[in-house]
C-alpha cells in the first residue's frame, strides 16, 4: 500500500506529503469530487453541486476554472503529479488502481469476493482484511457532504458493509476469532439490540477459550435487552449463554454461520431455463439502440448530407433539432435511422431510439421521459414523479453528453417538447407525418416521393440482381403505377425478390387495372395488410402459430424469451427467423452479446389478430395464458426470494404451479424486476385483452412487493386499475379487495384522500365477506393510518387493535410487528411511553427473530421516536442510522426519506446542524420526487425550526412557507395551520423590531 497517494475512506489525505499542503475548503471539496469519480470526467453541473450546493453563482464556471489550477499547483508542490483533464464533457483526475485506497479498496473487494467463490476461503480472509485495513471511517467524513455525493458514498459505505459480514463469516469459518470478536465487538456497539450478534459474540469466545469473557458478553447482552426493549433473550440467545456457563460451544469452528451461506458456495451455478433471469449487462455502458439499418437503402442522399451537416454541428448553446415529415410511405423512418448509422461515431455517448405511436396509439410525453432516462443509465428509483422534473433532469443529463435521440412516428410538437434538451451538444432527430412548424428550434426536412432515378434504384435493389432492369419498359410502368412512393416500390419490388414465378411484364399488368391497383399499392394500412397477408400465406404451421401469438401478445419491443413457453428455444427462433424474412417481424436491436429484440408494426399486429380459422384464433389465445402463466410464475419464484415478508396479500401462497428450474437469489431476484419491470403492464393488459382477467388481476398482485419497495407509483396505478377491472370481471372477490387494498395503500402514498378511503372501505367490506381474516387485518391498517393522518387517532387505533387480533388469529408474526408498530405511533402521540415502549419491543422481536431486516429498520425508526421524546438523541441517532443502512441496501427510498426526516430532527437536537441540514434537505428531495407530501412537509417543517434556532430567519420563513403549502396540498389542515401560526409569529416578531 506504498503507492497509495491519496484517501478519501476517512477524513480527505494526501498520502505520505507531511503537513496539509491543501487547506482552502473550496479546492478540497473539488478534488474530492473527482477522486469520488476517479478517471471520469466530471460535468461542471456536478461540481457546481458539490461546492455550492443548491445555490451556485453566476461566476460558478470560472470560480471552478480557478480551483483547478489553484489545485493543480498544489498536487504538483506536493509531489504529486497526478494530471487534471479538461475537456468539454468536465474536468477528470487520472489515478491507478493502487493510488487511491477507494479504487484499491474496491479492487481488493473484487478479489476477495473471486477466491472466496473459487473455493479458497483463507486467501480471501487475507485479502479482506487488507480491504478492511484501508477503511478509516465514514468517507471524507472530514468535510461538508453535498448531496451531489451521496450517491458514490452510499455506494462505498454499502461495500463496507458488505465486507464486514463477509470477512466475520470467514474468521469465524477459519478459526480467526480474535478478529471475528473484534468485527462483533464494533458491530455491536453500533446495534446493541441484535440478538444474533450478541449469540456469535458469545459462541466466538467460548470457542476461543475465553469463557469469562463470553459469560460477560451473555450477561451485557441479557441487560442491555432489559434496559432498553425490556424483553428476555431468545432461544438461541439463551442457549449461547448456558454454552458460556458450561464452557463449550456448540458448533466450532464454524459459529454462528448460516447454512445458507455455507452451502451457497458450494453449489454449482444451475443451468437457466427458458424463463431463467437475464444476465444483465453493464449499467454503465452507452445506449445503442438504432435499429438494423437496410442493407437495401437507396437515394436520399443531398437529404442525408444536409441532415449529417445540422445534427454533428458544433453549436455550443442550441442543441440540434432535425423534423422529418412527410405522408405515409415516404421513407422518413428509413431515413432517419440511415442518418442515425452514419453519424454515430459523433455520438459516443450513444445513441438512443423511441417509437412515440403517433399514428395509432400516441405515447404519453411523461412516459417516454422515463424511458429516456432510463435508457441513459439512471436508476428507475431516481426518476421523478413529477413529469416537469423529469424533464428538467433529462435537460441536466443530456448538458454533459453528446447523445443523438431518434423520435419515430411522432403526433403533434406537444408529445416531445418535453424531451428536447435546453443545451449541449446531443441532438434529436424526430420523424412525423406532420411538419411539427410548432415544434421550437428545430429545422425542418420534408420527404417528398423519389425522382425518377432514386425510384428504379430501390426497385432494383429490393428485387435483387437480375430480377428487373430498372430501365426497361416493364420498370418504367412498374414505377409510374407506385407513383414513384419508396413504400409502393418496395412492396412491387419484395413481391419480384420472393415470388420467383412473378415476372416484371405480370406485374405491370396487374397494375395497369386502377380497381385492382389500391389493393396492390394502398398507403397505410390496406398496403400493410396486403403485404402481410402474402407473407403470411407462405408461413409454415408453426411459423403461423407464433405470428398469431405475437399478434395477441407483444406490444412494442419483445424478446424471444418470453415467447418461449409455448414451444422449444430453437423453434422459437426458427419461427422467428423466417419471420422476418417476410418482413412480418423487424429487429430493433442486438446488444453486445448478439441477443436480439424484435417488434411488430401495430397495424401489423392488427393483421395478426385477424388471421387463422377460429380454433387458430383461440389456440393463439391459449399461447397467450401459456406465456402471461410462465410470467406470474417467475414474479412468484423471484417473491420466494425476497429476504423481507411483504406487507399486503399476497395472490398465491401455495406451491408453485411449474417447477422451478433455478431459484434466484434475493440480488438475482431484485435485477430481475428491475431489467424487466416495463414488460408487466403490457403483459396485464395483453392478458385482459384476450379474456384473461384471472391472469391480469394476479400479475398486478404479484409484484406488489417490489413495487413497495421501489416506490413505482406509475407502474403500481396502471396495472392495479387493470387488475381491478379484471378481478371485477372474472367475479373474484378476493382479488378485487387485493387490488383495493393495494390502491388504497397507492392513494395514501401519494395523499389521495378521498380514493385512499374509497379503497380501503371497499376493501375492508369484501374481506369480511370472503372471510380473508389476514386481508381484513392490513384493510383495517391502512384505514388506521388513514383515520390518524386525518386528525382521528383513536378511531385510527381501533383499526390498529382490530388488525392485530386478525393478525395474532392468523398467525401472521411479520403483519403483528407492523400493527404494534403503528399502534406503538399513536400512542407515543398520546403520551403513553410505557405502552409504547412495549408495542415497539415485542414488534422489534418478532422482526429479529424472523431475521426480516426491513421490518426490523421500520421497529427502528418508531423506537427511535420514542428514545426522541424521551430525550435520548443519541440512541435515536444510532437507530436510524442503522435503519437507513437497510433502506438504502434494499435501494427503499420511500422508508428511506421518512428516516432522514426523523434523523435530521434528532441531529439538530444534539447540535449537528450542518449534518441535519443536509439530512432534511436530502428527506425534502426524495419525498418531491416520489410526490410524497407528507414527508416532504414533515422535513420541510424540521429544517424551518433547524434555521430558527441558527438565526437564519429568512431561510426558516422561506422555508417554513414551503412546509405549510405542501401540507395544504397534503389535506393536512392542522399541520398547515400550524406552520401558519408560525409564520404568523415572525410576522409579529418583524413588525416589532
Amino acid at each position: 500500500m506504498d503507492s497509495l497517494r491519496y484517501g478519501i475512506l476517512g477524513p480527505l489525505r494526501l498520502v505520505h506529503v507531511p503537513g496539509q499542503p491543501l487547506k482552502a475548503a473550496k479546492p478540497r471539496q473539488l478534488l474530492a469530487t473527482l477522486l469520488l469519480h476517479p478517471n471520469r470526467f466530471v460535468s461542471t453541473d456536478l461540481i457546481a453541486d458539490a461546492l455550492w450546493e443548491n445555490t451556485p453563482p453566476r461566476s460558478a464556471t470560472a470560480n471552478i476554472r480557478t480551483y483547478v489550477r489553484a489545485l493543480r499547483g498544489v498536487l504538483q508542490d506536493a509531489g504529486l503529479p497526478a494530471p487534471i483533464d479538461t475537456s468539454a464533457a468536465g474536468y477528470s483526475i487520472e489515478v491507478g488502481v493502487d493510488e487511491l485506497d477507494a479504487s484499491l479498496f474496491e479492487s481488493l473487494l473484487a478479489e476477495g469476493g473471486h477466491l472466496r467463490d473459487q473455493g479458497d476461503g483463507r486467501q480471501a480472509m487475507q485479502v479482506l482484511s487488507r480491504a478492511y485495513s484501508l477503511w478509516r471511517g465514514r468517507p471524507l467524513e472530514d468535510l461538508p457532504m453535498p448531496a451531489a455525493w451521496e450517491g458514490s458514498i452510499a455506494r462505498l459505505e454499502a461495500q463496507h458493509r458488505g465486507l464486514v459480514d463477509g470477512l466475520l463469516d470467514l474468521r469465524l469459518e477459519y478459526g480467526d476469532v480474535s478478529g471475528a470478536a473484534v468485527l462483533l465487538s464494533a458491530r455491536l456497539t453500533e446495534d446493541p439490540y441484535d440478538e444474533q450478534l450478541w449469540r456469535r459474540l458469545v459462541d466466538a469466545l467460548v470457542a476461543a477459550g475465553r469463557v469469562g469473557e463470553a459469560r460477560a458478553a451473555y450477561a451485557k447482552a441479557v441487560q442491555t435487552l432489559a434496559d432498553e426493549l425490556d424483553i428476555k433473550p431468545g432461544p438461541e440467545l439463551e442457549a449461547a449463554g448456558a454454552r458460556a456457563e458450561n464452557g463449550r460451544s456448540a458448533n466450532w469452528p464454524n459459529p454462528g454461520i448460516p447454512a445458507d451461506r455455507t452451502t451457497e458456495r458450494a453449489e454449482p451455478t444451475a443451468q437457466p431455463g427458458p424463463m431463467a433471469a437475464p444476465e444483465l449487462t453493464d449499467p454503465l455502458r452507452p445506449p445503442s439502440q438504432l435499429p438494423l439499418d437496410l442493407a437495401d437503402f437507396s437515394g436520399r442522399q443531398e437529404l442525408l448530407d444536409q441532415l449529417r451537416d445540422l445534427v454533428c454541428g458544433r453549436d455550443p448553446v442550441r442543441p440540434p433539432i432535425a423534423v422529418i415529415s412527410g405522408a405515409p410511405g415516404t421513407g422518413k423512418t428509413s431515413l432517419a435511422v440511415r442518418l442515425g448509422h452514419l453519424v454515430r461515431e459523433y455520438f459516443p455517448d450513444g445513441q438512443i431510439y423511441l417509437d412515440m405511436h403517433g399514428a395509432t396509439h400516441p405515447r404519453d410525453p411523461a412516459a417516454a421521459l422515463t424511458d429516456l432516462l432510463l435508457s441513459l443509465n439512471l436508476p428507475d428509483y431516481a426518476i421523478p414523479t413529477d413529469p416537469e422534473r423529469r424533464s428538467a433532469m433529462l435537460r441536466s443529463e443530456l448538458a454533459s453528453r453528446r447523445v443523438l435521440i431518434i423520435l419515430d412516428d411522432v403526433a403533434t410538437a406537444g408529445q416531445v417538447t418535453p424531451l428536447m434538451p435546453g443545451t449541449g451538444a446531443s441532438a434529436v432527430v424526430v420523424t412525423s407525418r406532420n411538419r411539427l412548424m410548432d415544434l421550437a428550434g428545430a429545422d425542418s426536412t420534408p420527404l417528398d416521393t423519389f425522382d425518377d432515378r432514386e425510384a428504379a434504384l430501390l426497385l432494383s435493389s429490393v428485387a435483387g440482381d437480375g430480377r428487373i432492369d430498372p430501365t426497361s419498359p416493364e420498370a418504367e410502368e412498374i414505377l409510374a403505377a407506385c407513383a414513384n412512393l419508396p413504400l409502393a416500390i418496395r412492396i412491387v419490388g419484395s413481391r419480384l425478390a420472393q415470388r420467383p414465378d412473378l415476372s416484371a411484364r405480370e406485374l405491370a399488368r396487374r397494375l395497369r387495372d386502377e380497381a385492382s391497383r389500391l389493393d396492390e399499392l394502398s398507403i397505410g394500412e390496406l398496403a400493410v395488410r396486403s403485404s402481410a397477408d402474402l407473407s403470411y400465406g407462405a408461413l409454415s404451421p408453426e411459423e403461423a402459430r407464433l405470428y398469431r401469438l405475437i399478434g395477441h401478445f407483444a406490444v412494442g419491443v419483445f424478446s424471444a424469451r418470453a415467447l418461449e413457453a409455448v414451444a422449444s428455444p430453437a423453434a422459437v427462433r426458427r419461427s422467428l427467423d423466417r419471420l422476418i424474412e417476410v418482413n412480418l417481424v423487424r429487429i430493433s436491436s442486438v446488444d453486445e452479446r448478439g441477443t436480439a429484440r424484435y417488434r411488430v408494426h401495430d397495424l401489423l399486429r392488427l393483421h395478426a389478430l385477424g388471421v387463422g380459422d377460429n380454433e387458430q384464433k383461440a389456440q393463439a389465445v391459449r399461447d397467450v395464458e401459456a406465456v402471461v402463466d410462465a410470467i406470474l410464475n417467475k414474479i412468484r419464484r423471484a417473491n420466494n426470494a425476497l429476504s423481507f415478508e411483504y406487507f399486503g396479500v399476497l395472490e398465491h401462497t401455495g406451491p408453485l404451479t411449474a417447477p422451478d428450474p433455478s431459484p434466484f437469489t434475493e440480488t438475482d431476484a431484485i435485477a430481475w424486476f428491475d431489467s424487466e419491470r416495463s414488460t408487466f403492464v403490457p403483459a396485464i393488459r395483453a392478458a385482459a385483452q384476450n379474456g384473461l382477467h384471472e391472469h391480469a388481476w394476479r400479475i398486478a398482485a404479484a409484484w406488489g412487493p417490489y413495487l413497495d419497495l421501489r416506490a413505482g407509483f406509475d407502474d403500481w396505478n396502471s396495472s392495479h386499475q387493470q387488475g381491478l377491472r379484471s378481478a371485477i370481471a372474472c367475479g373474484n372477490r378476493r382479488g378485487e379487495a387485493i387490488m383495493h387494498r393495494n390502491l388504497g395503500q397507492l392513494a395514501l402514498y401519494q395523499d389521495d384522500w378521498e380514493n385512499a378511503r374509497r379503497h380501503f372501505d371497499a376493501a375492508v367490506q369484501v374481506f369480511a365477506e370472503v372471510g380473508d381474516r389476514l386481508g381484513e387485518g392490513v384493510a383495517a391498517v391502512g384505514l388506521g393510518t388513514w383515520l390518524r393522518e386525518r386528525g382521528e387517532r383513536e378511531k385510527g387505533l381501533e383499526q390498529y387493535e382490530k388488525a392485530i387480533q386478525a393478525f395474532v388469529e392468523d398467525g401472521n408474526a411479520n403483519a403483528e410487528a407492523l400493527a404494534r408498530t403503528a399502534a406503538a405511533n399513536v400512542y407515543l402521540v398520546r403520551g403513553d411511553l410505557t405502552t409504547a415502549r412495549r408495542y415497539l419491543a415485542q414488534a422489534f422481536l418478532i422482526a429479529v427473530r424472523r431475521a426480516d431486516a426491513h421490518r426490523e429498520a421500520k421497529v427502528r425508526r418508531r423506537i427511535a421516536a420514542l428514545r426522541v421524546h424521551q430525550g435520548r438523541h443519541d440512541e435515536a441517532v444510532r437507530q436510524l442510522r442503522k435503519a437507513l443502512a437497510i433502506f438504502d441496501g434494499m435501494g427503499d427510498d420511500h422508508c428511506a426519506a421518512y428516516t432522514r426526516a426523523l434523523l435530521g430532527q434528532a441531529l439538530m437536537e444534539r447540535g449537528e446542524v450542518a449534518t441535519a441540514r443536509r439530512t432534511l434537505l436530502d428527506a425534502i428531495d426524495i419525498g418531491h420526487r416520489l410526490g410524497d407530501r407528507s414527508v416532504e412537509g414533515e422535513a420541510a417543517q424540521h429544517l424551518s425550526e433547524l434555521y430558527l434556532s441558527t438565526g437564519s430567519l429568512d431561510n426558516a420563513r422561506r422555508t417554513l412557507e414551503r412546509a405549510a403549502r405542501v401540507w395544504q396540498q397534503a389535506g393536512n389542515d392542522a399541520a398547515a395551520a400550524e406552520c401558519r401560526r408560525m409564520l404568523a409569529g415572525f410576522e409579529a416578531g418583524a413588525a416589532a423590531g
